[in-house]
């Protein structure tokens, strides 16, 4: 048990009716057992698989869980972005519906947040396709070299901040780009992160719906923000 903090998770969830009812059911027994005070803000995104009902028939089983819906698909980072707000508690972790790490890593993070605003993960094993691999391995490095990042891995997706930390930055990136601009956000006001190895765990269940496009349009959003702030163009703030 975790007796020094309490817990925000915040999961956005968009047609994962494959996963989603076990996962959900996996974070909850795992919070209750290692947090004595959490919350999970389900944040859903118009799915159209059933996922929502999903989510809502869930909240009603099972306490300390909040489902927000925005009706619409807006973005990954849309949905983050609405989850910090909402968040309540000390922490804020991140998860996703196909649980993509070990939720046990959060024992590692925890000790290193009494004298860090935030802890960031890094891949320590990968086991997806060659053709997946290189697409990340090209869009971290572009991105990174883009906004002057000093973070070594920008799409490893355990992440847990102290909530005034998240709540205070100025985030607007709709989509996947968020990922990037927190980590410039938090190098941009000397915020204070460890980093820490967590083995990517490929989804079983479900189709990934990260694609080709997903990398362009992730760093069509880091060169608005990269123009926005370099620049100062009103033009590329949304």
């Amino acid at each position: 048990m975790i007796p020094e903090y309490s817990l925000s998770v915040v999961c956005p969830v968009y047609n994962e009716i494959e996963c989603l009812p076990d996962a959900l059911e996996t974070v909850h027994r795992f919070l209750r057992e290692t947090f004595a005070d959490f919350e999970i803000i389900v944040v859903e995104s118009g799915s159209t698989d059933g996922s929502g009902e999903v989510c809502d028939a869930f909240a009603e089983r099972r306490d300390r869980v909040v489902v927000i819906h925005e009706g619409a698909r807006n973005g990954a980072g849309v949905a983050l972005r609405r989850g910090f707000g909402a968040a309540t508690k000390d922490l804020v972790w991140i998860i996703w519906a196909d649980l993509p790490f070990p939720l046990d890593r959060i024992h590692a993070a925890v000790p290193l947040l009494s004298t860090h605003d935030c802890v960031l993960s890094y891949r320590s094993r990968d086991h997806r396709s060659c053709c997946r691999l290189l697409l990340s391995i090209v869009y971290n490095n572009l991105a990174k070299w883009t906004l002057g990042l000093k973070v070594r891995h920008l799409n490893s997706t355990f992440k847990v901040f102290h909530r005034r930390i998240v709540q205070s930055m100025r985030l607007t990136s709709r989509a996947w780009g968020i990922e990037a601009e927190i980590a410039f956000r938090l190098q941009q006001r000397g915020a204070r992160y460890a980093e820490i190895p967590v083995p990517l765990v490929d989804r079983t269940v479900g189709t990934s719906s990260v694609t080709l496009w997903t990398a362009v349009e992730e760093y069509g959003e880091v060169l608005r923000l990269a123009l926005s702030e370099r620049l100062g163009l009103a033009a590329f703030r949304r």
